[in-house]
């Protein structure tokens, strides 16, 4: 079941201060903020993204931070579920072998569809390893809203994307920015 964010009590003038305004305006919201929605995930195996160009999801079978249980890693694990509704940060990565035939492409997906300026592109003209960064902000209502990393590539030919331990590996970071 999801969290809610507290909502701040009001007092008035004059008014004292008891336990429960005390916990409904500080304590509450406190406890909250010192353990907001957070996720870290990302790929140990490699996935093979067709040459067709269009966007597939990014499977991330690996979760380092998952607090709130937002991710599965046997079920859909390309998506991020925020149990919390509110504005999330999102930080995707891709990594592409080093291959000069095609663009490549990244984006953030919500709910399978991309989130308006969450795209990056490269055409490699060198034949190495290179990785991708993007980043966006999401609202999602904290119980059907899902978030994906999504890559591409039009090499003519499948590709497989970096995963393991290494700096270019598919990954999705995650953050609760406010409500």
């Amino acid at each position: 079941m999801g969290r809610t964010v507290p909502a701040a009590a009001t007092a008035i003038p004059g008014q004292f201060i008891t336990g429960a305004l005390w916990n409904a305006q500080v304590r509450d919201f406190n406890n909250f903020a010192l353990a907001a929605p957070v996720f870290t995930g990302y790929a140990t195996t490699s996935q093979s993204i067709a040459g067709s160009n269009a966007m597939v999801a990014l499977n991330l079978d690996t979760e380092t931070l998952d607090p709130d249980g937002g991710h599965s890693t046997v079920t859909n694990t390309s998506r991020y579920t925020p149990t919390v509704a509110g504005l999330y940060l999102v930080f995707g990565s891709v990594g592409w072998p080093n291959t000069t035939a095609g663009d490549r492409r990244l984006q953030i997906g919500l709910n399978g569809g991309g989130v308006i300026g969450s795209g990056a592109s490269f055409d490699p003209a060198n034949a190495v390893t290179s990785g991708m960064q993007t980043a966006a902000f999401v609202t999602c209502n904290g119980s059907t809203d899902y978030i994906e990393v999504m890559a591409a590539q039009a090499s003519g030919g499948a590709i497989n994307t970096s995963a393991g331990a290494s700096i270019f590996t598919a990954s999705m970071r995650v953050l609760w920015i406010s409500r």
